[in-house]
């Protein structure tokens, strides 16, 4: 397990319980810290902690998340951010015999904002859509670690959307992905992708932008990109408004 933070103690204190609290299975938990000041590396430091971690300035989300990636041992990963929980103490051990079947990726669902009573977001594993939208979400996504050495690790030019390039990318790679209809995590919702406000939208609607182009697989789908961008923008500014 892979955990990114700074200045979150709340929800690095959330993470690290939970998958502590895993049971029936062995689980590494890594945290990288952006070198916080609000208790984080105190607590983390505690005596019996039983995450392995490190604290020091980073470039962005992405590459906390790559300095992870890079110092798991296991042969799946999976990233939690500070706040996102598993949603029970069995759940990992309930997927480990999809993981046994040995895909690249087992993708499950999650459940948004109230961890009992909030949506449940489906996974819907490679689609068309996921040509325009992620269709995985990382909290419930156990990479196989070889994977990031295959395709490459997380893009750090992106401050919102790199796990949608990430899997966008391994779409485009052919890799095996298994879906189950398993919720797997809790993600609040006060996570940088559940910003609403119309400047954080812009910031990210330019990142699937380009990461559009820069996968695209032919003319065919630049020019159905081409017609989408402009009516999707007018649609999200005019939802924006109210």
């Amino acid at each position: 397990m892979v955990t990114a933070a700074f200045n979150a103690l709340d929800g690095v204190r959330a993470t690290v319980e939970s998958v502590a609290s895993q049971s029936g299975v062995s689980v590494e938990h890594i945290v990288i810290d952006g070198g916080s000041s609000d208790g984080t590396v105190e607590y983390l430091s505690e005596p019996g902690s039983r995450a392995v971690w490190i604290s020091e300035p980073d470039d962005g989300i992405a590459d906390a998340m790559n300095k992870g990636v890079e110092r798991a041992r296991g042969e799946y990963v999976i990233v939690l951010q500070a706040g996102d929980t598993f949603i029970d103490e069995g759940i990992v051990a309930r997927v480990v015999p999809f993981l046994e079947r040995g895909p690249d990726i087992v993708s499950g669902n999650v459940r948004f904002a109230d961890p009992v009573t909030g949506p449940t977001l489906k996974t819907r594993g490679f689609t068309f859509k996921t040509n325009f939208k992620t269709t995985i979400l990382h909290q419930a996504a156990f990479c196989r670690r070889s994977l990031f050495e295959r395709i490459g690790a997380f893009d750090t030019s992106y401050e919102v959307a790199m796990d949608y390039e990430f899997f966008l990318r391994a779409m485009r790679n052919g890799i095996r992905l298994e879906t189950i209809d398993l919720s797997v995590a809790h993600m609040p919702d006060d996570g940088i992708s559940s910003q609403l406000d119309w400047a954080a939208l812009e910031k990210r609607f330019a990142e699937e932008r380009r990461i559009h182009s820069r996968h695209c697989p032919g003319p065919g789908m630049r020019m159905i990109y081409a017609a989408y961008w402009p009516a999707y923008l007018i649609y999200r500014r005019l939802k924006a408004l109210g």
